[in-house]
């Protein structure tokens, strides 16, 4: 074999992918996604090496024997399929992904606070493999997902950003380009000091990584920072959501009953709807009674006695006010319930018009 048909790992050389251009505007840093948002010493994981071979076609090798991808040591790497079937499944959000721009319905909080915050705000750090749920929030638990070994791999990146990869079509590239960027992107917020850094570790969000500092974190974290929504996928660009909320509306626009639902018995299940069904119970059974009142007081109308007359006559007026006041308090609530929702709807609104000026400013930005 000669010196040209010798077997070279992809570097930053000429034959591999570029490096990400940063080019400053006045408002904002524009982003050109050729290669990693993060150079290679910067890495955290270092098990793969990305291959190319004169006339044969590209492929990711691994320094462990067992050749599988790291964290999933059932998925082959000479099996590129496979591999990008499951990095689809780890990562993507395809349910969420077609809600798209109707996600502002479900009260997201476009600018994630880190754990530390939320442990302030008494949600419980949940772990979870499910991306879906990844950063949606319900009954004082946050659900977060662990950072995979893999996508801190400055091999991995070259590999499914290489556009002469013939492993990928450009439709499955593109879908796993943005949605791990996004994912990375909402571990730049969840992780700013240290103490986020402790609360990741002891919730074993970073249990891929043995021996890493707080220090090395952040300066790979930190390349993600200034990634713009427009090369996120459309989940990624609401943050944080309320879970029972996404239930809800994706009963409206999915056709499911629910989105995402843990509860393991049913009682927990019907239990949050225990406060609207008592109150319409209390309601019906205070105004039924009234009526029955009513219509006792005036079958014994027809008296001579006139102190039963007067009794009758006070019970008649108390169930008279008893359900007028039941009527105006149901009414008063209705009311309050439908501004609290007009209030909830307004703020929104103003979630997706933000959203929709950002993206429009980098669209603006972009060379």
């Amino acid at each position: 074999m000669s010196d040209k048909d010798e077997i070279s790992p992809a570097s930053t050389s000429a034959t591999c992918v570029t490096s990400f251009s940063r080019s400053s505007t006045a408002n904002d840093q524009v982003w050109t996604q050729i290669s990693p948002p993060f150079e290679r010493k910067h890495q955290l994981c270092k098990d793969l090496q990305y291959i190319r071979e004169l006339e044969k076609p590209s492929c990711l090798r691994s320094h462990d024997s067992a050749q599988t991808l790291p964290d999933a040591p059932r998925v082959r790497l000479n099996c590129p399929s496979q591999l990008l079937e499951y990095c689809l499944e780890d990562l993507d959000t395809p349910n969420l992904n077609k809600l798209g721009e109707k996600l502002w319905w479900v009260g997201p909080t476009p600018d994630i606070v880190s754990l530390s915050q939320q442990t302030v705000l008494e949600r419980r750090i949940q772990v979870t493999e499910d991306p879906s749920v990844h950063l949606c929030w319900a009954d004082g638990v946050v659900y977060v997902k662990p950072l995979p070994a893999y996508l801190a791999s400055f091999d991995f990146w070259v590999y499914v950003l290489d556009t002469s990869n013939s492993d990928m079509n450009p439709e499955e590239r593109d879908r796993l380009k943005v949605t791990a960027l996004g994912f990375l992107k909402s571990y730049a917020s969840l992780i700013q000091r240290r103490s986020d850094f402790n609360l990741a570790r002891r919730h074993e969000l970073l249990a891929s990584f043995e021996n890493l500092s707080f220090e090395a974190f952040i300066t790979f974290i930190s390349c993600f920072d200034a990634i713009p929504d427009s090369t996120v996928s459309s989940r990624w660009r609401y943050g944080l959501l309320q879970l029972d909320e996404l239930n809800f509306h994706s009963a409206i626009h999915l056709r499911r009953l629910h989105l995402n639902r843990f509860e393991s018995r049913y009682g927990a299940y019907f239990q949050r709807f225990f406060p609207a069904i008592l109150f319409i119970f209390a309601l019906l059974s205070v105004m039924l009674s009234a009526m029955q009142v009513i219509l006792g007081a005036r079958q014994l109308w027809d008296t001579d006695n006139k102190g039963l007359k007067r009794t009758l006559s006070i019970f008649e007026w108390a169930s008279c006010e008893a359900i007028g006041w039941s009527l105006s308090f149901g009414i008063l609530l209705l009311l309050w319930w439908i501004g609290i929702s007009a209030a909830e709807a307004l703020k929104k609104r103003k979630v997706q018009k933000k959203v929709r000026k950002r993206l429009k400013e980098e669209r603006v930005n972009r060379p």
